[in-house]
């Protein structure tokens, strides 16, 4: 008989082996269904984001080539300008489209595992569904109000260091404003894990709980990136060995004729593109799961919150159980 693994909650102390083992045994748990999960919402994002980051280094390469071979005779007509900007965009908006619902994929499997008696066992897309759509809501307002307050900021830096012309003060405030980027990973996970949660209050939390626990954050974000970047090179190098490849014909100006230039050899660019992409998303799953764990451990530590979900879960056992009201009745 196969004996069952103990649950793995979210609010539990964990020091930093824990919250690494905590991640993969989730993960390996419930791989189906997350990988179901990410073809689901994310290749399709990939199949347009791997489209337009080949436009964008088919943009791109020329001025590479030339700027290798010591000459400048790139088109840098203002259709060409505006191709490269829009093609740029057009993929900074797929990847943070993607992060955001990569976010509500993990966070929702999880609130889901934490309340279900079965686990994920017997979920489906259709149950995880309003899950995926709440997070995915307060991931894209949170994104936006930390965006657009890191722009102001910046700019705020700039114009005051322009102003002052104190270099070194400007050098330092914005030190410090690229370290507060290492709490800020705590607020996502306060936002949507904590219902009740203002835009304002879950930044206020997520800073001062990013901020208690620095260190262990920043450690748990580098080893998982680390170890995201080479998970990654799986998917990367087909892709940037057909790319070298075309580089190296265009750069001895015997790419016409070739297969490079060949449309098969093209849409394998393409298809290698998109897995590249695809496999960035499900690498980046990693820091997800294991950031969530973090603030698990350090909100059980200073909030103590397993406590009020027992005491929630045994007050709804209660309500349910009606056996020793009806005991003379049995």
């Amino acid at each position: 008989m196969q004996i069952e693994r103990p649950k793995i909650e979210l609010y539990k102390v964990r020091n930093f082996g824990n919250k690494f083992s905590a991640t993969f045994d989730f993960i390996r748990e419930n791989y189906k269904l997350w990988l179901r999960l990410c073809t689901y919402l994310l290749l399709p994002l990939c199949m347009i984001q791997g489209f337009v980051m080949e436009v964008l280094m088919g943009i791109l390469m020329p001025f590479y080539s030339q700027m290798a071979i010591g000459t400048m005779g790139v088109d840098t007509s203002k259709m060409t300008l505006f191709r490269l900007l829009a093609s740029y965009i057009g993929y900074i908006i797929c990847v943070v489209i993607g992060a955001i619902l990569l976010v509500s994929i993990c966070y929702s499997m999880m609130k889901y595992y934490q309340k279900s008696p079965d686990r994920l066992r017997k979920a489906s897309f259709n149950d995880l569904k309003p899950l995926i759509v709440q997070a995915g809501k307060r991931a894209l307002v949170m994104s936006v109000v930390l965006f657009i307050s890191t722009l102001l900021i910046t700019i705020s830096l700039i114009m005051f260091s322009v102003s002052t012309g104190i270099a070194l003060l400007a050098v330092l405030m914005f030190f410090a404003l690229f370290v507060c980027f290492i709490p800020l990973a705590m607020v996502m996970p306060v936002y949507i894990f904590e219902d009740k949660q203002t835009v304002y209050g879950a930044i206020l939390r997520g800073m001062r709980l990013g901020f208690k626990s620095f260190w262990p954050l920043f450690g748990l974000l580098f080893v998982m990136g680390f170890l995201a970047n080479i998970l990654s090179t799986v998917t990367t190098i087909p892709w940037y060995v057909l790319t070298m490849i075309r580089t190296a014909f265009t750069l001895t100006g015997e790419e016409q004729g070739t297969m490079v230039s060949s449309p098969i050899y093209s849409f394998g660019l393409y298809l290698f593109s998109v897995l590249m992409n695809f496999g960035m998303y499900i690498t980046m799953s990693l820091s997800t799961f294991a950031v969530a764990y973090h603030y698990g451990s350090v909100a059980e530590e200073n909030d103590g919150f397993s406590v009020e979900d027992d005491i929630q879960n045994f007050e709804q056992l209660a309500e349910k159980d009606t056996d020793i009201a009806n005991f003379d009745k049995l």
